[in-house]
């Protein structure tokens, strides 16, 4: 039902990252505390999810995928993953296409869209464009930790065609941030699909 202006997550960006790629990754443990914060890997999903629950389901599955990992790591490879589930879906396949298609810098430019891609709230705006860098303003980034956007953004650009991706927070208030961007251009190599 949810209120009018409720910052919901859609059941794509659910399945991108918890079903498709961390399904196998999670351990029982993991989907226990999942489901019981409202999250049953083992039912269909519903159509979305409050913000709230999504922030509480990263910071249930941080820990559990990456146990040994920080938390800026561990957050880090979940927006890393997040990226790579939605590869796997038909959506996100041909998101994906378009990406390897415009570059980094293209990329860059289309970040909004992609912002707004899976929730209904977020939006995101390119401060400053140089040659290979760039500064990222996110008006949420939608978990307890900045570094989910990190790996979000580097694995988005990594699809794009960049190599040696840097991106850090410079700035973050708990809901919005900014980021620092830097790249450099991947030698053009035929793209060969990664098992798994």
């Amino acid at each position: 039902m949810g209120m009018p202006n409720e910052k919901l997550v859609f059941a794509q960006s659910v399945e991108a990252l918890f079903v498709r790629s961390l399904g196998p990754h999670l351990t029982s443990e993991g989907r226990r505390l999942l489901r019981g914060v409202g999250l049953d890997l083992s039912e269909p999903l519903r159509p979305s999810y409050s913000l709230e629950q999504w922030r509480t389901f990263l910071r249930v599955a941080a820990p559990d995928v990456f146990p040994r990992a920080s938390p800026d790591a561990a957050y880090f490879g979940l927006g890393e993953r997040y990226v790579q589930g939605y590869r796997q879906t038909a959506v996100g396949r041909a998101s994906m296409a378009l990406i390897a298609h415009l570059g980094p810098r293209g990329t860059l430019e289309r970040v909004t869209h992609g912002a707004r891609a899976g929730n209904n709230f977020n939006e995101a705006r390119v401060k400053e464009l140089g040659n290979r860098e760039a500064t990222l303003w996110m008006k949420n980034v939608s978990a307890d930790n900045p570094f989910f956007a990190c790996g979000f953004v580097a694995e988005t650009l990594r699809g794009s065609g960049a190599a040696e991706i840097h991106v850090e927070p410079v700035a973050f208030d708990g809901i919005s941030a900014t980021f620092r961007i830097t790249w450099e251009v991947a030698s053009r190599r035929p793209v060969v699909a990664a098992a798994g």
